[in-house]
């Protein structure tokens, strides 16, 4: 049954679903048409003026400074992960714990922790080794003759990217926790000791770490003849550099010896270790981390040059932000100069009360994950909305971030944008993981609007 679901489920959204850039114009038009029909903040104008107006509000958020910092820290977020998984040491402990699967049950469990861990720990570093930690897994399995089901681990290994948004790099939380971030005039500063260490966030990501391998292994085939093999898809080791002409020695030295990513590493840490002590757990933002992350790669590539050809990798997988963020700010400006933020938020306040409005956040959150697939771009655009909402109702804004923070990322289990990676480096297709996700998705569903609710 599961099968036929996924196979359904694929064939739609092979069929339906558009490139992402192709849905943020989409939604751009969407959101001014509208604006320019049902913002009241518009209405009273001509229609000459009132185009005017919104296209003035959209261009304004459309490079605003702080909402394009906010791109850039997401771009060095998915790079400096990126770069850290493809280290030696973080690709050795991959294949150690890759060997430790005996039984495809145990397999699948392995990869979805590991996944799930390294998505906690940071995302883009969980984009990654969930890729190269399935992928070793199938690879051992095929090495020595025994049947796992590789589409599963794929599914295994994409799956615990779902928990990425209640972890140490969530966008959300960890903007709130900047000084002057966009929403500061509304809710404050919120420091991540109220938002990614709280109680709610404790219980539903030690659910989740609970549930996600106990769903996946429940799928695991019993029989032997229903498993996928391994393809055999080849996958290069750490990426190198481009050979270069001769060099003179010293420069030769300086590029390939490893004390000069030390160093600097050390530095780094040195300050973290001050910065940390200094500020605790309230230090903790989109800076430190990717501050953070930039010295653990450094520290564990051999070489600038290792680091420089990681980090070149890496960023192929920014087109997407830089493309769309921009897109999604403009949304923003669209949204407050038509006054349908408002609007909106008032509609919200109109059917929620304080114990239903986390789950309708978490819902709607899920709904506008469709459309704005990325973490970040949605807050951007729908954060504002329902913060507004939480004054009226007199929620605490903490639930409200998170529940926003969960929706986003569970269907992530259906909206596969951030599975790319992960295919490429499997050689899958979103057809052959999405049915298997979809099941965790049903399954953690409740699980989340539970503790929103309790809590």
């Amino acid at each position: 049954m599961i099968e036929r679901l996924g196979e359904r489920l694929s064939g739609v959204a092979e069929r339906y679903m558009p490139d992402p850039f192709v849905l943020v114009l989409l939604l751009t038009l969407a959101s001014l048409g509208a604006g320019a029909s049902c913002g009241r903040e518009v209405q009273d104008l001509e229609v000459g003026a009132r185009l005017s107006t919104l296209a003035k509000g959209w261009a304004t958020e459309f490079y605003a400074t702080g909402l394009m910092k906010f791109a850039l820290q997401m771009c060095v977020v998915l790079i400096t992960g990126h770069a850290l998984a493809m280290s030696r040491p973080v690709r050795w402990g991959i294949e150690r714990l890759a060997s430790w699967a005996r039984t495809p049950g145990q397999a699948v469990v392995i990869v979805a922790l590991g996944s799930s861990v390294a998505s906690l720990i940071q995302w883009g570093l969980g984009v990654i080794v969930g890729a190269f930690l399935a992928r070793e897994v199938g690879r051992a399995f095929a090495r020595e003759g025994r049947a796992v089901h590789y589409p599963l681990l794929g599914a295994a290994g994409y799956s615990g990217f779902m928990l990425w948004h209640g972890g140490l790099s969530g966008s959300a939380p960890l903007k709130v926790a900047e000084e002057g971030h966009f929403l500061a005039d509304t809710i404050g500063v919120i420091p991540v000791s109220q938002t990614l260490f709280g109680p709610l966030n404790l219980a539903v990501t030690l659910s989740l770490l609970v549930v996600i391998p106990l769903a996946l292994w429940r799928l695991m085939p019993r029989d032997e003849s229903k498993m996928v093999a391994y393809p055999a898809v080849q996958l290069d080791d750490e990426p190198e550099p481009e050979e270069r002409d001769a060099r003179a020695g010293l420069l030769r030295v300086l590029e390939e010896t490893r004390a000069l990513n030390v160093a600097c590493a050390s530095v780094l840490g040195v300050y973290l270790v001050w910065f940390f002590g200094e500020r605790g757990a309230s230090g903790w933002n989109l800076d430190t981390i990717n501050l953070t992350f930039l010295a653990l790669g450094l520290g564990m590539h051999r070489s600038p040059r290792s680091y420089v050809a990681a980090v070149a990798d890496g960023a192929k997988g920014c087109a997407g932000i830089l493309l769309q963020f921009p897109f999604y700010f403009g949304i923003l400006g669209l949204l407050k100069s038509s006054g349908l933020i408002a609007q909106i938020a008032e509609a919200f306040v109109a059917v929620s009360g304080p114990t239903s409005f986390p789950v309708l956040t978490f819902l709607s959150a899920g709904v506008v994950n469709f459309l704005v697939p990325s973490g970040g771009g949605q807050w951007a655009v729908q954060g504002p909305v329902m913060m507004k909402a939480v004054g009226a109702l007199g929620v605490d804004p903490t639930r409200a971030i998170m529940a926003m923070s969960y929706g986003d990322a569970w269907t992530n289990m259906l909206q596969p944008f951030w599975a790319l990676p992960l295919l490429g480096i499997m050689g899958l297709k979103a057809r052959d993981i999405i049915g298997y996700t979809a099941f965790v998705l049903a399954v953690t569903g409740p699980v989340i609007m539970f503790w929103l609710v309790v809590l």
